[in-house]
């Protein structure tokens, strides 16, 4: 079984509510590509906003 994570949590709400890690990243990557995307940096910052916590779980 694959451990869940989850960038999100609201304590009293249902784990269901949450907001999962993978949804997050990909997210903020897509907001980072459209603002940088205005002087066509979209693709790198599109990488730098999915990999932004990648550090995190390499521990």
């Amino acid at each position: 079984m694959l451990q869940e994570f989850f960038a999100h949590s609201v304590e009293g709400k249902l784990v269901s509510e949450w907001q999962r890690l993978e949804e997050h990243l990909l997210n903020v990557a897509d907001l980072a590509k459209k603002f940088a995307g205005e002087f066509g940096s979209g693709e790198w910052a599109y990488l730098a906003g999915f990999w932004r916590l990648r550090p995190a779980f390499l521990r």
